[in-house]
């Protein structure tokens, strides 16, 4: 990784640093009383993660089977409002990387402050998807760049295909990653405004299918597992890392 690694400095300096805040495609969208962490796992649909921002937006890693959420089956991407004890989202994205295909829909559904959240996204062509958890109080905890420090391996996922991966994250946040096949990539984490998450931003270089692209997300941790998601400005793209910490 320290070959990546020397890579970074340069990258800071045409703009990154400026660029990252994680929180672009999150501007506009009122604080919501519904962040949270929430999972499920066991039941009789896939393993889940369901990570609520107070922004609003929210990812749904879902899995291949109902034990883990990796190896990742996809991710529903949204930025939903609440009113009341109810969310709703009027732009939805489901990467299915089985598929290797990206759906629009809509999603609704209802949560209890720091309980449980459970909702539904309808996508176009009328196929339905629940999504929900218990909710998981290491989201309350603060965020801290030399907790996330490490070497973390696993998988990349994106809709033309999985491969094994690796990122290595210092404690001043750097991130340094490649997957199979020669693709390398570099980037900035930070801690989020509110919760245990963090502001990614990812640049894109050699051999890979984003190549040159810069794309903005978030990160959290949850049973020594990284998730991190980031995607395009329309939300039409998007990259998932999962990886175990060594």
């Amino acid at each position: 990784m320290s070959r990546i690694f020397s890579l970074v400095p340069v990258i800071l300096l045409s703009g990154l640093l400026a660029s990252c805040g994680g929180g672009g495609s999150d501007a506009g969208f009122t604080p919501t009383a519904a962040a949270g962490l929430y999972e499920v796992s066991g039941g009789s649909g896939p393993a889940q993660e369901v990570q609520v921002l107070d922004s609003g937006r929210f990812y749904v890693i879902y899995g291949m089977n109902s034990t883990t959420p990796v190896p990742a089956a996809g991710v529903m991407v949204a930025d939903a409002s609440t009113s009341g004890l109810t969310l709703s989202a009027g732009s939805l994205h489901d990467f299915n990387f089985g598929t290797h295909a990206v759906t629009a829909g809509t999603a609704s559904g209802s949560y209890v402050a720091k309980t449980s959240i459970a909702g539904t996204a309808s996508l176009t062509g009328g196929a339905t998807t629940s999504f929900g958890g218990s909710y998981n109080t290491n989201y309350d905890q603060s965020a801290s760049l030399s907790s996330l420090a490490g070497n973390y391996a696993g998988e990349a996922a994106e809709l033309s295909g999985t491969n094994v991966a690796a990122i290595t994250i210092n404690s001043a946040g750097l991130i340094a990653g490649t997957s199979n096949g020669g693709c390398t990539y570099a980037g900035l984490a930070s801690p989020h405004s509110s919760g245990n998450v963090f502001d990614i931003t990812l640049n894109f270089q050699t051999n890979c299918a984003e190549n040159g692209n810069t794309l903005r997300g978030h990160a959290f941790v949850s049973r020594n597992v990284l998730y991190l998601v980031v995607v395009n400005g329309d939300t039409s793209r998007a990259v998932l890392f999962a990886g175990l910490k060594s």
